[in-house]
Parts: structure tokens; sequence; C-alpha cells
């Protein structure tokens, strides 16, 4: 926003695009610069420069064209005051400003844009499909939306709300809701389950907080092996025992194996960003994108969107919005490693790999990497001996109500 505001300002007041010519062209840049003389889309065009300045500033450069030589013309006046000189002489375009005055004014009284705040639970799809039905969608006639009677159906209707508020703000609805609290299940508390192996391992060491432990340290366990088991005896010393049936907690640390396969190239290319970093500023309508001062780049580069946000003047809100972005200029070069360069590599991204998704006190243990070497690359197979937690629950078949549930509904439609 910082550099466009100059060349709107002056968009306004008029510029005038030149060329410059001669053989001290640098020379003659480097006294504008000096001289903090406003110029933009600076290109290189034949054997001269071709840029845009501000009438003010043409007088300066004409002097700095003067005093190093250099030969400037003058191409073409633009900006508002040369558009509405030709207004003048063209009815139809005058008419056409008007009708484009008109419509703006007349796009600013519907909604356009409809925003959904605070859901986690509920998808923003459920809201807006909502909203759509009491009445509140894109391209509705802001007169025609009752805010209240939409915060209302919302609350009376959608269970899981707690808070609905519904404001609009110039062509922008927004819709902030705050989500009911979901009770805790008891089912992972009282629901008699069972500690399994996840995967297959060694136990390094066991923890029961609830339910009987059924290997120890140095147990050798295959996915789906009972580690913790809900059944607890219970009763006094001397007679009989009884069994009961708890929800088994604790934790199960284990080594297990994983395999991991990367490759690396031998020749790459990769993007060596240099050179002046230049902001543009998009105006957007929906779908359509309005670029009317696109930075000239001389080589290749990376676009990188800063921000967009709505225009509007206070609380009114204009259809529009605005999109910074930026533009990193580049060149490309090929990167050559070696081999042992390359298995370096692959070792650093097989053990970064392999401890993707591991928790707090989880980590890998030993790697040991078998490594295939083509012409143009190498490829890591890589064996990572891991120590993590392995025991998750497992409720017993006899208490899984939904298994139950679905025993009796598969004996009835016998």
């Amino acid at each position: 926003m910082r550099n466009l505001l100059p060349v709107l300002w002056y968009y306004l007041r008029g510029y005038v695009m030149i060329r410059i010519t001669g053989f001290s062209m640098e020379r003659f840049m480097n006294l504008a610069a000096y001289r903090r003389i406003l110029f933009w889309d600076a290109k290189g065009v034949g054997g001269g420069m071709e840029m845009k300045t501000s009438l003010a500033g043409l007088k300066e450069l004409e002097e700095c064209a003067q005093k190093t030589g250099c030969h400037l013309e003058i191409l073409a006046l633009g900006g508002l005051p040369e558009k509405m000189r030709h207004a003048k002489t063209h009815p139809i375009f005058a008419v056409g400003i008007l009708f484009f005055a008109a419509t703006l004014y007349v796009l600013s009284s519907f909604v356009w844009v409809v925003h959904v705040e605070g859901n986690e639970r509920l998808t923003e799809e459920e809201i807006l499909t909502a909203c759509e039905a009491y009445g509140l969608k894109p391209g509705k006639w802001k007169k025609q939306v009752d805010a209240d009677a939409v915060t209302k159906a919302l609350l009376a209707d959608i269970s899981d709300l707690s808070w609905v508020s519904v404001s609009i703000k110039g062509a922008e609805a927004t819709v902030k809701v705050a989500e009911t609290i979901v009770a805790p299940t008891p089912m992972e508390e009282e629901t008699p389950c069972d500690i399994i192996a996840e995967k297959d391992g060694v136990v390094e060491k066991i923890t029961a907080a609830k339910g009987t432990p059924l290997v120890q340290a140095g147990d050798v366990v295959q996915a789906g092996d009972v580690l913790i088991s809900a059944e607890v005896l219970v009763g006094l010393e001397g007679e009989p025992m009884e069994t009961e049936y708890v929800a088994a907690s604790g934790s199960v640390q284990a080594t297990t194996w994983a395999e991991v396969t990367e490759e690396q190239m031998l020749t790459e290319t990769e993007k060596i960003f240099g050179g002046k970093e230049k902001e543009n500023h998009v105006l957007l309508f929906g779908d359509l994108e309005l670029d009317f001062i696109k930075p000239h780049m001389e080589s290749d580069f990376d676009k990188e969107v800063l921000e967009e946000k709505n225009m509007g003047l206070g609380d009114w809100t204009l259809p529009f919005s605005l999109r910074t972005e930026v533009y990193r200029p580049y060149e490309t070069a090929e990167k050559t490693y070696t081999v042992e360069e390359a298995k370096a590599l692959l070792e650093a991204k097989c053990k970064e790999k392999a401890a993707e998704g591991l928790a707090e006190g989880e980590s890998v243990a030993q790697t040991e990497i078998r490594y295939e070497t083509y012409t143009d690359r190498v490829r890591a197979v890589c064996k990572v001996t891991l120590s993590e937690e392995i025991g998750k629950k497992q409720v017993r078949k006899e208490f899984d109500v939904e298994d139950e549930s679905n025993r009796e509904n598969h004996s009835v439609g016998e």
C-alpha cells in the first residue's frame, strides 16, 4: 500500500510516459535517483529506456537529460486529467463514468460476501446453507435481510449453537457463532476396555494405572496383543476371588521398526533469489481481477500474496477487495551433488521422516541405511529403530454397545 499511494496520487493528478535515449543513460538514471524524482514502470526498449513520471517530475527529468546529454521524448499523457479531457470530446465516455458510479452505488446496496467466524465442529457450508434458507446469501438486497430474524432462526434450528451474531457492514455480512460445549463421554472412563498393541515390537517399559498388565519388559508382542487387560481380580485373601472389569489405562513403551525410502537427485535446478523485490496491488471484484499498474520484471520471479482485504470507508464496505502481492526475482542454476553429499542429505531426510508423528518422550534410536546409486540419483532404504508408545484402547467385545447393536440388527434382518 505504501508504494501504491504515490502512483495513485499521480494518476489522479496526471502523468506522462517518456523515452530516454543517449550514451549516458546510466548517468541520467543515477542523477534522477539522486534528486529523488519519482518514476515507475521503467523498462528497456531498443537502445533506450521508457518510463512514467509525474508532470512535475518531467521538468526535472528534462534538466537531467540536458546535463547528461540524453534525449528525452514525450510519448503520451495519462491519468485522470487526460481521461477527463477526452471525456469532454467524447460524451459517451462521460456517460460511461456516470454509469459506472451509479452501478457502484447500486452494487453496494447488496450483500456480496458472507463470512462465518467461530465455528469448529460445524462446517462453514452447513451454516451458510442455513443462512441462505433464512434469506442471507450473496446477491441479496440488504434491505431484505433481517439480521435479528436470521440470528433467532439459527439458534432455534441448529442445536449445536449457543450464541449467534449477524452483522452487515457495507457489502459484507459476518456471522459470528459460539458452539455448545460437548459433555465428555463417560465411555472412556467407565466402559471396560483393554490396552492392546498398535504394532509389533519389544516392550521396554510398561506402567498400568488401571487393569492387569499381561506383559513385561523384554517381551516380544505383535499388533493386536492385549498388553493391559480390563480384567481385575478382587476379594479378600483366602476367599474366592471375583472378576471385575475396568477401563484399562497406562503406558507401554516399546522398541519398534520401520522402513523409509528416499531419493536424492544428483543434479537439481535451484532458484537463486536476488535483485529488488516489487510490490503489486490488484483490485478484485468477484472473479474479476483488475491489475492497472503491474510491475515490469526483467527476470523470472515468484509471486507471493501478502494480504487481501476489503475496501471501504468506515463502516461502509465496497464490493471490492485489494490484494497485495510481492514479486521476488530469481535466476536458476544447476546444483550438482557428489554421491557422498547425496548420501548425507538422504540420511537427514530419513531421520526426519521417521521422526514424523512421534510424541514427546518418543525417539529414533537407531538407523541402518542401504544406498543404491544410479547415474542420476541415489536411493536410500533406511531401516529405523524407534522407541515409542504402542498401546491403544480397545473396548471388550462383551461391552461393545455398537457391536451388540449391529448383531441385533443382523438377527432382525435374518
